[in-house]
């Protein structure tokens, strides 16, 4: 370190004069033969003299700098100290303070939090039992007196929303019974739950029963409130399946007479109308059924409806059968000889000397003759257009129908 001063402040130049080479070239002291040898050697140790003496000089100066520096420094490290522990004597006491009373604060907090959580836990149980007890007030109210049955519905669906836990707990069993309700609050909503799904059947099936489609809606509708959606849905399957049944009918009995029935395609046109009614049923009623029982319950009716529609079908297939003798022109259809295409198909001599088949008419002689001239090729066409005519109506209904299915 010393060396590395001596270096920095010029020491080191100091001692580069005695080793010049300029002062090895002039004459030594001890070499000088003359009095102005003499004078030249002392003027040149006189300047390397003064040139010594200005680096001692600016040394001294620059050592009283760095220990006025260093004093400073040790006086600074002495504050530094007493900053250090103060510093730990402020840690030591005011922070711990401090956080230990943040730890109180923030327990105090998680406290309050669970009391708060509580509380509201509390007063929601207490404003659930609250409703629940206006439900069960109000539903045995609207069936008492006014018999409004759509209020009625209304508070069993109110009471549907509350959680069952508060239904069947305690602290309802000890707070909704009154001295006109003396009942457990589950036995009361489920005895006013099967009294107006009673009710709702029989007005339901008398409005049905009237024709009365006004009544009908009304108690349809009424029927998702009061938690019974399948009871709603199979009475109102019934319902439009009746309407189905009854215009079916309708249409084959009226507006065609035997003629028509044996020359046209009226029988085509009584399954396109079914179809058509089913379609009608399910594109008009869909909306309504989907609004109050909720998306997809349509497809149960639609169930309904095409056991319904199968049945109707049948019937009338069935009847168109029998009035065309179906099963008779099959029968003389596979008994006919085709004679002219199987001499076709075979050699001229086998064709003459052939034994003809079972059932031809060449084994039965100009009687079965008579008979090949029975089947009627025109009325065959016909048959097979009618045929093909309620097939592609089938087909349509059935896209529509798949169409209506796709939840």
């Amino acid at each position: 370190m010393a060396n590395d001063s001596y270096e920095a402040h010029g020491l080191i130049s100091f001692a580069q004069p005695l080793n010049n080479p300029d002062r090895d070239s002039s004459l030594s002291i001890h070499q000088v033969s003359s009095v102005a040898d003499i004078r030249t050697t002392l003027a040149e140790l006189a300047k390397q003299e003064s040139k010594v003496t200005a680096q001692l000089e600016a040394l001294i100066a620059t050592q009283k700098n760095l220990s006025r520096d260093l004093c400073r420094l040790d006086i600074l490290r002495a504050g530094l100290g007493q900053y250090a522990v103060s510093t730990r004597a402020i840690g030591n006491g005011m922070l711990f303070d401090a956080a230990s009373t943040a730890r109180r604060i923030s327990t105090a907090v998680k406290r309050l939090d669970l009391e708060q959580a509580r509380v509201k836990s509390t007063l929601s149980v207490v404003e659930q039992v609250a409703e629940l007890k206006a439900c069960v007030l109000g539903v045995t109210g609207s069936m008492a007196g006014p018999q409004d049955w759509e209020t009625a519905a209304g508070y069993l669906n109110r009471a549907s929303r509350i959680p069952k836990e508060i239904i069947d707990g305690a602290f309802a069993e000890e707070i909704v019974p009154t001295a006109e309700v003396p009942d457990p609050p589950r036995v009361t909503l489920e005895l006013a739950s099967e009294s107006l799904r009673g009710l709702f059947l029989r007005e339901f099936e008398k409005a049905a029963q009237e024709g009365n489609s006004t009544k009908v809606t009304r108690f349809f509708k009424l029927f998702p409130l009061i938690g019974k959606p399948d009871v709603g849905l199979d009475v109102y399957g019934r319902y439009v399946c009746q309407g189905v049944a009854s215009r079916a009918r309708a249409n084959l009995n009226t507006g065609t007479d035997g003629i028509q029935r044996k020359e046209g395609f009226s029988y085509a046109n009584a399954l396109t109308k079914i179809f058509e009614h089913i379609a009608q049923i399910v594109e008009h009623h869909g909306a309504l059924v989907e609004r109050h029982y909720g998306a997809g319950r349509m497809v149960k009716v639609i169930e309904r409806l095409q056991l319904e529609a199968d049945i109707q079908g049948g019937i009338l297939l069935d009847m168109w059968s029998d009035e065309r003798n179906i099963d008779r022109r099959l029968t003389d259809i596979r008994s006919y000889a085709f004679t002219f295409l199987v001499q076709s198909f075979l050699p001229a001599q086998a064709a003459r000397t052939g034994t003809p088949r079972a059932g031809s008419p060449a084994n039965k002689g100009p009687t079965n003759a008579r008979e090949d001239e029975n089947v009627d090729m025109k009325a065959i066409d016909g048959y097979l257009s009618e045929i093909a005519l309620m097939l592609g109506r089938w087909s349509l209904y059935s896209r529509f129908i798949s169409s209506k299915c796709k939840v």
